[in-house]
């Protein structure tokens, strides 16, 4: 199996057999079954850096972090606060941002800080989703209400001022069911799916709306093409509906009619559609539905490939490239994440204990070794007192910190401002 390239990652509500499954999506066998997590729940399913997976539990206030090659979890517990409605990971696995109810969470995996906390919804928060470089994302949530996030401005004025969304939007009247971010960072386009039937496309630079779509039923997901020229979006009912972006129509409300769902929709679902990915080569649907099925379609015939069979409803489903340590479980993938801290942590308790993990592991090694000998002798034969070294490192480490500080400053002052 070690010459696929893209595989399918899947979850049910039953956790019969695992909480989460590998697919190879041309033959619809499982590659690797990830145990013990519980049963995750919608938009609750996550990878880190392509070498972890991590889901949050549907009915338990925790999240659970595999290894991509492993059957079990990692050993660390990341006990939450209650039970988490949806997770974020950055594309660069640095941050996770979890929703419960209507708060929002922002952890720094590696230290399992909490930066930021954030509640500017009034009901829970159904998804959440970063851009492709990381440095914004948006909540959606029942409210029928979406905010875009400056990430550096959240983790930085949220001890000192009140957090502002860059951007917020009420055009929904019933609750959000799902949200798609294109390429591009800030320069993308997001769309954002209702019950309330409606499939509004945003343009994230202008903040502005550019296209209302209006469907003849409740919308339930959504997702768009690489190319960004077909927007694809799943029902309460089970079709799936597919729209050509490029043939946009002039109004910026259009109502799509019974004629043109027929004429290109995927019938197959009988229940309502929880998830819809779209492969690197735009020619696969993937599909995740109630009627506890996941559903590989090619998407020009808009015939079936592959139907998977699952336990329960299929509460996530999304493609990813697979990378080569998957298929090799003698390949150990040391993680490098804490436990999850319950209260704010300062920034300058955060940049401290960078620090440590940055220079701490190149000086260890010299200590240890000036106390085994009791002195060093350098290039120039010249002999040392142990005691008089330690002290030396310890100055240098100290040194390294401030120039990591300074560094820190200079990020936060110049780099990351809010575009």
């Amino acid at each position: 199996m070690s010459d696929c390239v893209e595989v399918a990652i899947s979850s049910d509500s039953s956790d019969q057999l695992w909480s989460c499954c590998a697919w190879d999506v041309r033959s619809g066998t499982h590659l690797i079954t990830y145990k013990g997590g519980g049963a995750p729940g919608p938009h609750t399913l996550g990878i880190i850096n392509n070498q972890f997976i991590v889901t949050g539990n549907m009915v338990k206030p925790m999240l659970h972090i595999w290894p991509i090659n492993q059957h079990e979890m990692v050993s660390t517990r990341f006990v939450l606060s209650g039970r988490p409605t949806a997770i974020a990971v950055s594309p660069d696995g640095n941050y996770c941002i979890v929703a419960v109810q209507e708060a929002i969470y922002v952890y720094q995996l590696a230290t399992g800080a909490l930066l930021a906390t954030v509640s500017c919804h009034y009901q829970a928060v159904t998804v959440i989703r970063f851009t492709d470089n990381g440095s914004h994302f948006i909540s959606a949530g029942m409210d029928g209400m979406a905010h875009v996030w400056c990430l550096a401005q959240v983790v930085r004025v949220f001890q000192k001022h009140t957090i502002n969304a860059l951007y917020s939007y009420s055009d929904h009247a019933l609750p959000i069911t799902d949200l798609y971010i294109g390429k591009g960072g800030m320069k993308a386009l997001f769309c954002t799916v209702s019950i309330d039937r409606t499939c509004k496309i945003y343009d994230l630079v202008s903040g502005s709306i550019l296209l209302n779509l209006v469907f003849q039923e409740p919308l339930s997901s959504v997702t768009i093409d690489g190319l960004e020229s077909n927007i694809f979006v799943g029902t309460c009912s089970g079709p799936i509906l597919k729209f050509d972006i490029l043939a946009t129509p002039r109004l910026k409300d259009y109502h799509v009619d019974n004629n043109q769902q027929q004429k290109n929709s995927f019938l197959g679902h009988k229940k309502e559609v929880s998830c819809l990915s779209v492969s690197i080569d735009n020619d696969t649907l993937l599909s995740g539905s109630a009627d506890e099925r996941v559903i590989i379609w090619h998407i020009k015939s808009r015939q079936q490939l592959r139907i998977i069979p699952h336990k329960g409803i299929v509460t996530n489903a999304q493609f990813m490239l697979a990378p080569k340590s998957m298929f090799n479980q003698m390949i150990k993938i040391n993680p490098s994440f804490q436990p999850l801290q319950k209260l704010v942590c300062p920034v300058e308790k955060i940049i401290d204990q960078c620090v440590e993990v940055a220079v701490h592991e190149k000086c260890y090694k010299k200590i240890n070794r000036f106390k085994k000998s009791g002195t060093c002798t350098y290039k120039n034969n010249t002999t040392v007192n142990n005691q008089e070294e330690i002290i030396k490192l310890k100055k240098e480490i100290h040194h390294l910190k401030m120039v990591n500080r300074e560094m820190y400053d200079f990020t936060v002052k110049n780099i990351m401002k809010e575009n």
